[in-house]
């Protein structure tokens, strides 16, 4: 092997470590804790902070499958890079701009909520997509689902570490304790502990954007496109060509029905998972837990991540898809049968395999999309799968909100508020698993019909 072919390899085989660096550092967000109140107490009021969510969900829906094209037309370390700057604007403009009520701060906090979509977009399936490539390029292929394992061990590590820090560090009296145990006489205003977790965040993507610029891309095969004009693409074929892979893309994966079913099944189960976990503390707080445990909680659930990697690990290598679709729906059924009973305390178990759906639906659905796929469309592909997860929870919190008002026409009187929202949401708990129930036999009836290489979905992964 010549001098440049192995700085080549090397440079591929950076890209496995870089992969896990840029996964747990541009989910280290130390103001997830405490997210809700943050944007409140910078001064935004409760609707206002309903449109910046509403606006960061439609930014990722519309942004989600061109940024998945771009990726495979300029670059997937390309679309990193940008996610990574956009990251770092996005946490700048929280960092620095002035606390209190005011056009501004909603001016500001759009434009910070959309580079938070757009980057979030880009990221989507470029990072992934780069790192398989690489592994192909490698004649590692076969490494896959071993690296899936140990990027969410350490993502879950990551997450449980800037949720713990992320809630100690909004709390101004546990950090002036802090500080004046270090030295008498050091405190900091409210005003300047609000902004720390934001700080630390915008600390962490300084590190993803060295990340991503230290990454290298695959070559790849020219495309009909680039062999039919040597000369170099115009203006209009640029603009176009993003569309054009899109559409492609999307011709592939209707042609090839089990990867489309693998997409819908994780739209299926991650929908109705996510829009539990979207309500966790009002569960928690029914069941009577404090508020000062939420954030344990939290960061609970994310270390069990690490547990979930290793299963989805034997179940992908060990089991069919269709086993392993049977054993996540029995999982969560469970789950959401249990939270019916709302058993004080206790009651948090039957969250744990809610939880734990959203890890096993990523890794697994990242496992089978990219054994599948092709390198031209696999980035797009796999914004595919998160347009379809977004689009999920979108319907699914649709028909929670159409759900809460019917309840709370159809409750009687002599309730107080209180009592009336926890009666509601208890009742609401009801409509989970029947919902997933219909979804869960509309996909087994659908694939049956429409899948026609049905071998793929009973085929046991590589160990």
């Amino acid at each position: 092997m010549s001098s440049a072919a192995r700085d080549r390899t090397g440079s591929l085989a950076g890209n496995l470590n870089r992969f896990i660096l840029f996964r747990v550092f541009f989910n280290a967000r130390f103001y997830y804790p405490v997210f809700t109140i943050l944007f409140l107490d910078y001064g935004l009021s409760l609707e206002e902070f309903a449109i910046l969510n509403m606006v960061w969900s439609l930014t990722i829906v519309l942004a989600e499958v061109p940024s998945g094209a771009m990726a495979d037309i300029v670059g997937r370390k390309n679309l990193l890079v940008l996610a990574a700057f956009l990251m770092f604007i996005e946490m700048a403009l929280q960092a620095f701009v002035p606390i209190g009520a005011s056009s501004l701060l909603f001016v500001v906090f759009l434009v910070n909520r959309i580079c938070s979509g757009l980057a979030e977009a880009a990221a989507s399936g470029a990072d992934e997509a780069l790192v398989y490539d690489s592994l192909k390029a490698l004649g590692r292929e076969g490494e896959w689902a071993h690296l899936l394992e140990r990027t969410t061990r350490y993502v879950s590590a990551g997450f449980f570490f800037t949720m713990i820090a992320g809630g100690f560090a909004y709390d101004a009296t546990v950090v002036n304790r802090f500080l004046g145990f270090l030295h008498e006489g050091w405190s900091l205003p409210r005003e300047i502990v609000i902004r720390l977790p934001i700080w630390f965040t915008m600390a962490t993507s300084c590190i993803v954007v060295v990340t991503t610029l230290g990454m290298k891309e695959p070559a790849k095969a020219p495309t009909p496109e680039d062999q039919g004009n040597p000369g170099g693409a115009t203006a209009w074929q640029n603009l176009v060509r993003p569309f054009r892979q899109v559409f492609k893309a999307a011709l592939w994966t209707l042609d090839h029905r089990f990867v489309l079913f693998v997409i819908i099944a994780a739209l299926a189960l991650d929908s109705v998972a996510r829009q539990f976990v979207v309500l966790g503390s009002q569960y928690y707080r029914i069941i009577e837990i404090p508020p000062v445990w939420f954030g344990f909680i939290g960061a609970g659930m994310s270390l069990l991540g690490v547990v979930w990697a290793r299963i989805s690990r034997y179940m992908v290598t060990r089991h069919s898809p269709f086993f392993n679709y049977l054993a996540l729906s029995a999982t969560l059924m469970a789950g959401l049968l249990g939270l019916l009973l709302v058993i004080p305390w206790a009651g948090v178990l039957f969250a744990v395999p809610v939880f734990a759906m959203m890890s096993l639906i990523a890794y697994q659905s990242s496992y089978y999309i990219n054994r599948e796929v092709d390198s031209a469309h696999r980035a797009t592909v796999l914004s595919f799968r998160g347009l379809a997860l977004n689009l999920g929870l979108g319907l699914a919190s649709l028909l929670y909100t159409g759900l809460i008002a019917s309840l709370k026409k159809g409750s009687g009187g002599g309730l107080s508020p209180d009592q009336l929202q926890e009666s509601v949401f208890i009742d609401s708990l009801k409509a989970f698993p029947v919902y997933f129930l219909v979804l869960f036999l509309l996909i087994l009836f659908l694939g049956r019909l429409f899948i026609r290489r049905t071998e793929l979905c009973f085929e046991v992964g590589d160990q």
